[in-house]
């Protein structure tokens, strides 16, 4: 069976509609994934730190992939629960890490694994050509942003 190419027109306000639903439907960084309340992206957070030992914002904020100012937001929820510390560096009083406790390692351990987040399970239930293909399309629709801002 042959596919109709989309025209741009009807193909923009399709991505338009479909892309917010699709970022609404698989996004969990709201949903809590373990005990205490510790949401998806809270629990990133915690296993960062885990992995990774104390880690100032700005490092945290590159690795996260979120800017600074919504960094600091969630190290601040996770830390009002008591999951993590901040600290000042012994030798440069400018430079604050962000440590794990024992609590926020414990809720890192039980928080959902990342293999079982909406996407994950998502994409396992599609087909790998359905998979290629959904890769294909958002690397070139990337390329055309950057291409053309």
């Amino acid at each position: 069976m042959r596919k109709e190419r989309m025209e741009e027109r009807p193909a923009v306000e399709e991505i338009s509609r479909l892309y917010p639903a699709v970022h609404r439907c698989l996004r969990m960084s709201g949903q809590s994934v373990g005990e205490g309340d510790v949401t998806a992206r809270m629990a990133s957070v915690l296993r960062r730190l885990v992995a990774h030992g104390p880690l100032t914002v700005g490092e945290l904020a590159g690795q996260l992939r979120l800017s600074m100012a919504a960094t600091t937001e969630l190290v601040d929820r996770v830390e009002d629960r008591g999951l993590v510390v901040r600290a000042r560096d012994r030798r440069d009083r400018r430079r604050v890490f962000v440590s794990v406790t024992d609590t926020g390692h414990a809720a890192a351990l039980t928080a959902l694994p990342r293999e079982e987040d909406p996407l994950a399970r998502a994409v396992r239930a599609m087909t790998p050509g359905e998979r290629q293909g959904l890769v294909d399309g958002l690397r070139a629709l990337l390329r055309a942003a950057r291409a053309d801002g």
